[in-house]
């Protein structure tokens, strides 16, 4: 009998030892933890890691992704490409919930059934809505190659090319987002290749072969006799101009305003590292809100956005900028102040160079 009861204690250890076995979560590694700061929303912090506000929602099962406060500590996911159920979606200016439901093949009623939305009607720009429903496809149809050089990181890179970071992870299949090596060949969905300089030759023109018309013989009568002395012909002469191939390299658009004093920090030719206050004014007559921009020295047509804001500032902190993903350069840095007719003061723009 004793036997017995020791056999079945043993047995009872064992099935309990394989149940925590079966149980025990699989290992992974530390997730990042950010702390919130004053000013800062879900759109701003995903950026910086370079995931998306539903990813940040998801791991957090935070109930309203417009809320968050200075001091929250938030976790960062970074081992995941797709949000199951559905997506989020920042609205933008001129959106209503009929178009953001077209957008993605969903109904309004569903929109509002997931959002606890009062009002349909009434929806503003930068509040961010749970899409159930909708299936968003990274747009890998179009892209670049890219070999990876000597102090390149993935946010880098997605900075340079103006990318989403994760999007370089899921189209590459990258295990461990920190460790790329030099001369590894990254694709770059939905980037745009650079455009080279162009060297237009001047045109070479046609040769010209003047035949000038000999004079008319003069004579000069004489007392005596009369001589006529002939006006000798000149030789013809052929000359080819030899044309200089030029080539021009696009001056970058963007001078700095000398009358713009609104924005005090970064100023014009300046040199930052590191997390920097980007200090001034957005103050005017029927304010609306501002917004702070940045783009590299060569593309001055692709502006990325750093902060904006609908309350106005007078000789303050504008918005904080980490400039730490950035490749040493030049950059540009702008503000912009909108009021409530649209319409935009000349911006105020100062050109920094970046170094670590």
């Amino acid at each position: 009998m004793r036997n017995k009861l020791l056999t079945l204690a043993l047995l009872v250890i064992l099935l309990l030892s394989t149940v925590a076995v079966v149980q025990a979560a699989p290992p992974r590694s530390d997730p990042i933890v950010h702390v919130v700061k004053w000013g800062e929303t879900l759109s701003m912090i995903a950026r910086h890691y370079g995931t998306t506000v539903a990813s940040i929602v998801q791991a957090n099962n935070l109930r309203d992704p417009n809320h968050i406060y200075a001091g929250q500590r938030l976790i960062i996911p970074t081992e995941t490409c797709t949000l199951p159920g559905g997506t989020y979606y920042t609205v933008q200016r001129g959106d209503n919930l009929t178009l953001i439901a077209a957008r993605f093949g969903t109904t309004v009623s569903a929109i509002v059934q997931a959002n606890n939305l009062y009002n349909p009607s009434f929806i503003y720009a930068g509040q961010v809505l749970f899409i159930p429903g909708a299936v968003v496809t990274p747009a890998y149809e179009t892209g670049v190659y890219y070999t990876v050089r000597p102090g390149d990181t993935l946010l880098g890179i997605a900075y340079r090319f103006g990318v989403n970071y994760w999007d370089i992870v899921c189209a590459n299949n990258i295990t461990n987002p920190s460790r790329i090596y030099i001369g590894q060949r990254l694709f770059i969905p939905g980037a745009v290749p650079p455009t080279e300089p162009v060297c237009t030759p001047t045109p070479t023109p046609a040769v010209v072969c003047v035949t000038p018309t000999p004079a008319v013989p003069v004579c000069t009568p004489t007392p005596t006799t009369a001589v006529c002395t002939p006006t000798p012909t000149p030789a013809v002469v052929c000359v080819t101009p030899t044309p200089a191939v030029v080539c021009v390299t696009p001056t970058p658009v963007g001078t700095p305003l000398p009358t713009c004093r609104d924005l005090t920090y970064p100023p014009n030719n300046a040199v930052v590292k590191g997390e920097i206050e980007i200090r001034g004014t957005a103050v005017v007559q029927d304010f609306w809100y501002y917004k702070v921009e940045f783009r590299f020295d060569d593309e001055p047509n692709h502006w990325r956005y750093i902060y904006s804001a609908y309350e106005p500032v007078r000789d303050g902190v504008l918005a904080i900028w980490n400039t730490s993903p950035l490749p040493d350069g030049v950059y540009w840095v702008r503000l912009a102040v909108v009021d409530r007719t649209g319409n935009f003061r000349p911006d105020c723009e100062a050109r920094i160079t970046v170094t670590h």
